[in-house]
């Protein structure tokens, strides 16, 4: 059974921290694949026996040097990625999280680090779902399921 990341044998679970001042977006720009070079919320995978609070705590200290508090369910997405195979299949549960302490700053898993104007976001390279995402903010539509 194939256990990596890439071209695995099932989906891995990744959680991600929707965390807004007003109509801006704290978005860091990922340094590994999938999606490198691209924008998104901080966030990462879940380990084995890690909770999904614990895992988002840790991957944002980790990318934004912040601690945060985790708030609420933002959204739920999925992301697979083929090319013939299956190259890559993450579920992500995005949660509300605000910031406790620490300061700014890109880390291991970020390229950069920065908050985005909703209006910006759709100008940037971005994930899929984070332009989803903020549309459904603009909205106010609500929705858990982004698809």
């Amino acid at each position: 059974m194939n256990m990596g990341r890439k071209y695995p044998s099932y989906p891995f679970v990744g959680t991600g921290a929707v965390i807004l001042d007003g109509e801006k977006i704290l978005l860091v720009k990922r340094a590994n694949e999938p999606n490198r070079g691209l924008w998104s919320v901080p966030g990462g995978v879940v380990r084995l026996g890690e909770t999904l609070h614990s895992a988002l705590i840790r991957e944002v200290k980790e990318e934004t040097g912040l601690d945060i508090e985790v708030k609420d369910v933002a959204c739920v997405s999925e992301e697979i990625f083929r090319n013939g195979d299956i190259r890559f299949h993450y579920v992500i549960i995005d949660f509300f999280a605000e910031i406790k302490s620490g300061e700014l700053r890109a880390g291991s898993d970020a390229m950069d680090v920065g908050w985005f104007s909703f209006d910006e976001v759709e100008e940037i390279e971005a994930v899929d779902f984070i332009k989803k995402l903020v549309k459904t903010l603009k909205s106010g539509e609500g929705g858990i399921y982004l698809r």
